[in-house]
């Protein structure tokens, strides 16, 4: 006979995702105010929630579908079963219709873009011939005034081949290890943020490592690719973490993959108790060490509590759209990345790192990103910019402004008005900051 328990989950999931989502998002009413303007989900979720009230009915789920697609993942509501459900909601509709072209094109930018690698310079200037351009818009849908951006003629994964990134042969003894995780943008399409990445960490007297690595797995999980998903996030895991018993700490210069991997794969993941309480000591001892005050976030009493393997998995209380992945290992890698940014902050306070900064002009406006303010680790990347000489910085935006683009979504010809929508304030706000034309957006 079933335990309480799992009755109550077995009753819950029976419920499409979306009437879960609906139905504990307008009892609690917070995002109704909260996400007005940063949102496209919520302000529509209310509109059919007032309207089910005077109507004295609830809404069907055919109604309901148009939910997720206004949703891109951007970590700013608070709750995680919103964002679980949206995944599970995305997935079960690609299980069941399958992926459209211009879907399939823009999630999996690993893909096309080793294809693409084979004859670089072929592809872009196919892209570049009008013909060619407007084909590509019809077969993709993708929106005719955004440019997709071109691949780069040598990837960095290519370049660091070269330069001995990828170790042959067991791990070098004593010193700073890192293992660095770029990131397909980087990877394909601007490979000169990668090796600046690993210029600037050469500079710092780090040893650095690009072990093997797939997509992180968000756009593809975004398009609700599931099975795509976990296939990559697996390897992922296994790599990361392997590199974490060798004594490497896992860096990452992309916010979307950083808030992927340390926030969103972890929600949900641990529920019981002791669970909850490593997984913060955990972050609180990592913090420590980067020079962050302890006393910043709250620490549970007690001595630490050691989660048996019986505190991870499925629970009644919340959803988990990543049922198929071991919740110990998202929790160990959750626990284990650095951005590439906050490790730097690390190496000053903990290393005595201090860059040797040459003098630069320009008045810039700086905005960090939805993915990098999610993931909770402060400003490293202005304070950093602030210590150059000549340079004139402002910042911008509110903890929840959006830029809009969604990662891929941003493309596409049925999203592109929603993607103004979402970042006009954040627009406006950066024109204000702005005081000359000359000035920069960072």
């Amino acid at each position: 006979m079933p335990s309480s328990r799992q009755s109550t989950a077995a009753a819950t999931t029976a419920r499409h995702p979306l009437q879960r989502l609906f139905d504990g998002c307008t009892d609690c009413d917070i995002c109704r105010f909260l996400m007005d303007e940063s949102c496209l989900l919520f302000p529509e979720m209310y509109r059919l929630y007032d309207e089910a009230v005077a109507q004295k009915r609830s809404p069907s789920l055919e109604v309901l579908k148009d939910l997720a697609d206004r949703c891109t993942l951007c970590g700013l509501c608070p709750c995680p079963d919103v964002r679980s459900n949206v995944i599970l909601a995305k997935a079960m509709r690609t299980q069941r219709q399958g992926l459209d072209p211009g879907a399939r094109l823009l999630s999996d930018l690993q893909t096309f873009a080793r294809l693409g690698q084979k004859v670089p310079r072929v592809a872009n200037a196919l892209s570049s011939v009008p013909a060619v351009r407007h084909l590509l818009e019809k077969i993709f849908q993708l929106h005719p005034q955004r440019q997709l951006p071109r691949l780069a003629k040598e990837d960095f994964f290519s370049w660091a081949v070269k330069e001995g990134l990828q170790r042959k042969g067991p791990p070098p003894q004593g010193g700073v290890r890192i293992a660095y995780f770029v990131g397909c943008t980087a990877a394909y399409l601007f490979p000169q943020v990668a090796r600046a990445v690993v210029q600037v960490f050469r500079a710092a007297g780090v040893h650095m490592e690009v072990p093997p690595q797939q997509c992180c797995g968000m756009p593809t999980v975004v398009e609700g690719d599931m099975a795509r998903s976990v296939e990559r996030i697996t390897a992922n895991m296994n790599t990361l973490l392997h590199a974490v018993s060798e004594g490497y700490h896992v860096v990452c210069s992309c916010p979307t993959c950083g808030y992927f991997m340390r926030n969103l794969l972890k929600e949900n993941a641990c529920l019981a108790t002791g669970c909850l309480e490593t997984a913060l000591e955990a972050g609180v001892a990592k913090r420590a060490t980067a020079g962050v005050p302890s006393h910043e976030v709250t620490i549970p009493s007690g001595p630490p509590k050691r989660p048996s393997a019986q505190t991870y998995g499925p629970s009644a209380l919340a959803d988990d759209a990543f049922l198929n992945l071991s919740p110990s290992k998202r929790l160990q890698l959750s626990q284990h990345l650095w951005d590439v940014g906050e490790y730097l902050d690390r190496l000053r306070q903990q290393y005595g790192w201090r860059p040797r900064w040459h003098p630069s002009k320009g008045r810039w406006v700086y905005y960090a990103p939805c993915h990098q303010r999610e993931q909770g680790f402060g400003t490293p990347y202005f304070d950093l910019l602030q210590e150059i000489p000549g340079l004139q910085l402002k910042r911008v935006g509110s903890s929840t402004d959006c830029c809009g683009m969604g990662g891929s979504l941003g493309y596409k010809k049925a999203f592109h008005e929603k993607s103004l929508q979402l970042g006009a304030s954040l627009w406006r706000r950066s024109q204000k900051k702005i005081p000359k034309p000359s000035s920069r957006i960072a």
